[in-house]
């Protein structure tokens, strides 16, 4: 069977009070682009979000799930999805729609514009106002901040999950982190080896269900690590120009 033009990858943990509206909204969506696939990876919930998945399989053919054993965290839950994918083009939701899974295919069409990576962007200047836990909107806007910095580069968004990718893109990203900031540093490779990004102006929206599994500590350490990781990459690359341009 010819592989579908676009995967949806949709990581899960304990979602089951939101699967439902999510399910529906997605039969929808659906409807819209049908030869769509989505990939749904439970990242060893305890709850009954895997048998309510594997519910939703028997009459929808164009979704498909897997399954860790124990929980690995969202970047091992993403490195499961990809190399589960098989479409020239790979995207990545949250399961709590809180960015509008409706949106994604102004993602899709953006790649056309030699983009390698498209993201929602909360914190672009044209988006409207986010909504969502103060702390949350406020380490992702900070960090962001910082990356662009780093980076050097007119992109404002770099925590987002709503994303769309170029397989080949996916490929050639060796990422190591397995919480949120997997998402982060997913981005600042891509960057640092060339990829271009696109941003699609998107608010965050609340969540409606269930509780968001970001814990603030660990992911204020994860992206000091990433911080640190991510100057070293730059000063590196900087240093191997600069003996480069001597030698040559």
């Amino acid at each position: 069977m010819q592989a579908s033009p676009v995967t949806v990858i949709v990581p899960c943990y304990n979602e089951e009070a939101g699967l439902t509206p999510l399910l529906d909204r997605l039969d929808k969506f659906h409807k819209t682009v049908p030869d769509w696939s989505f990939l749904f990876v439970d990242d060893g919930s305890s709850d009954e979000t895997f048998t309510m998945l594997l519910t939703a399989t028997r009459d929808r053919d164009w979704v498909k799930v897997v399954r860790h054993a124990e929980n690995l965290g969202l970047g091992a839950a993403l490195r499961t999805g990809f190399e589960n994918a098989h479409s020239p083009v790979i995207c990545t939701i949250d399961s709590d729609c809180t960015y509008p899974p409706e949106r994604l295919p102004e993602l899709v069409a953006k790649l056309d514009d030699g983009n390698e990576i498209v993201t929602a962007s909360a914190w672009h200047p044209d988006s409207a106002q986010a909504e969502g836990g103060k702390i949350r909107l406020q380490l992702s806007r900070m960090v962001s901040s910082i990356y662009k910095r780093l980076i050097g580069q007119d992109v404002y968004t770099f925590t987002c999950l709503f994303r769309a990718y170029r397989r080949e893109t996916i490929r050639g990203l060796n990422f190591h982190a397995s919480g949120f900031a997997a998402v982060a540093e997913m981005m600042l490779r891509a960057m640092l080896a060339g990829s271009k990004v696109g941003e699609v102006p998107i608010p965050l929206e609340k969540r409606v269900y269930g509780e968001s599994k970001l814990k603030i500590g660990d992911a204020i350490v994860a992206h000091l690590s990433l911080l640190t990781l991510t100057a070293v990459l730059i000063s590196t690359r900087y240093v191997r120009r600069t003996v480069a341009t001597v030698t040559g």
